[in-house]
């Protein structure tokens, strides 16, 4: 599957819509190594998959039971989530550390071979062809493990293989949206000498958080009235959270002081938008006129949703201002992806649309207070791009995670003083306490 960059080295819903154009795809990026051989459809890859899977296969091909297994393989991650702190030019990645265990079930069996590589699937749920599976799927190899090479009779028991690996910071997070879907797997095989195979396989998840910063200041104008508006949100926003946002709106009030602008009603909504690059494999490249081109998929759903009828403080002196802070959010139900941008051409990023309903209103000069709508009315539309990211827990990246500094300590003992004698008793001694020295 052409395209997929980033595997080497160098860097409630509403009614969605969608848009398909077709794309030349970087012809840097090679096609990935591998890909599974199973027939697999997007429907079927949709399915969720099993945390952790242990099987066997005979010489033959023929499945057998768990309780005929000759092993059993296991693993414990030791290293905490992995989670990339920071952009992805800017991250220092993630590290995995674990445990694998092969548990032998008989009193010595030989393996010729045991090995755990690092998988990457990628996703396309808009494939050029949906009944392909090297279209809708691929996946990529990031590390392997060769942990037995050559023929090792083991013993009865639990055998242990210490494993490490650093994941580089411009890996984009795991991610499942409306158009693709990113995951990365464990996978382990050990084969016996009779051809035996006991397979192993633990999806692992990739997180990414922007640490927050400073609140984000906005100004919108709306011509050809004097109205500007004065925003203020969060850098951040995490998935099934509330965040604050407070708008000014100034120039109320007309330089003749007879008009000014009124509040009506404040609405809000935060898309989501998903793009995808859909590549075709080598057998049907031909419907997109060759190789290096791709189908750009685009989705747009909305994910959360309010309106603001009241609440807002209104000033008409000087040249007014109308003042109104609110919460808003994205639920936890909804399944919203986080931000993401990757050279393989999956995208996901996320708007805040405002809209402000205001009415005119004649008001004539003091001491008169009847105040008049002269009928005219306009729509105050805003929108703001919103950074949705994983919260950030501690913070603290691996490569910040420095042990302490100990001083140095002397190379030998406090030294002592004399033995002192007393009079009249022989044979008895005291010793004076022990002197310190600076060291």
């Amino acid at each position: 599957m052409p395209g997929i960059g980033f595997f080497h080295h160098h860097h409630g819903t509403s009614p969605s819509t969608s848009v398909t154009s077709i794309l030349p795809i970087d012809s840097k990026h090679p096609a990935p190594k591998r890909r599974w051989s199973s027939n697999r459809s997007s429907s079927e890859g949709d399915r969720p998959r099993p945390t952790i899977r242990t099987m066997t296969k005979g010489s033959r091909g023929a499945l057998k039971g768990f309780i005929e297994n000759p092993a059993d393989i296991s693993m414990t991650i030791e290293s905490p989530p992995l989670v990339c702190y920071g952009p992805p030019k800017e991250s220092t990645g993630a590290l995995l550390s674990g445990i694998l265990k092969l548990e032998v079930k008989e009193r010595e069996q030989t393996f010729e071979a045991f090995t755990m590589r690092l998988l990457v699937d990628v996703l396309t749920r808009r494939p050029v062809s949906a009944h392909c599976s090297d279209c809708t799927t691929s996946v990529s190899e990031l590390h392997r493990w060769p942990l037995i090479s050559e023929p090792v009779v083991l013993k009865k028991g639990t055998h242990t293989y210490p494993f490490s690996y650093l994941l580089p910071g411009h890996l984009p997070a795991s991610n499942n949206n409306a158009l693709s879907r990113i995951t990365y797997c464990i996978y382990a095989t050990a084969t016996t000498i009779k051809g035996d195979e006991i397979k192993f396989e633990k999806p692992i998840t990739l997180q990414r958080s922007i640490l927050p910063g400073p609140d984000k200041h906005s100004t919108r104008v709306f011509p050809p009235t004097d109205l500007s508006a004065n925003v203020t949100l969060p850098p951040v926003v995490y998935p099934g959270g509330d965040f604050p946002l407070h708008i000014r709106l100034d120039g109320v009030l007309s330089k003749a002081r007879t008009n000014r602008w009124r509040l009506r009603k404040l609405s809000w909504r935060i898309d989501e938008t998903s793009r995808v690059v859909s590549p075709a494999c080598k057998q049907h490249n031909s419907k997109l006129g060759g190789d290096g081109k791709g189908l750009l998929h685009e989705d747009v759903r909305t994910v959360s949703s309010g309106e603001v009828k009241d609440g807002w403080k209104s000033d008409f002196s000087a040249d007014g201002k109308i003042e109104v802070e609110f919460n808003a959010g994205i639920p936890a139900h909804v399944g919203v992806a986080c931000d993401v941008d990757s050279p393989c051409g999956i995208s996901v990023s996320h708007n805040l649309v405002v809209e402000m309903i205001v009415a005119e209103e004649h008001c004539p000069v003091p001491p008169s207070r009847m105040v008049h709508p002269t009928g005219a009315a306009r729509v105050l539309r805003m929108q703001f791009h919103l950074l949705v990211t994983e919260r950030s827990g501690l913070g603290i990246s691996w490569d910040e995670e420095i042990p302490p500094v100990y001083e140095n300590i002397p190379a030998s003992p406090p030294s002592y003083g004399t033995v002192l004698e007393v009079e009249g008793e022989e044979g008895v001694a005291l010793f004076c306490p022990p002197v310190y020295h600076e060291s």
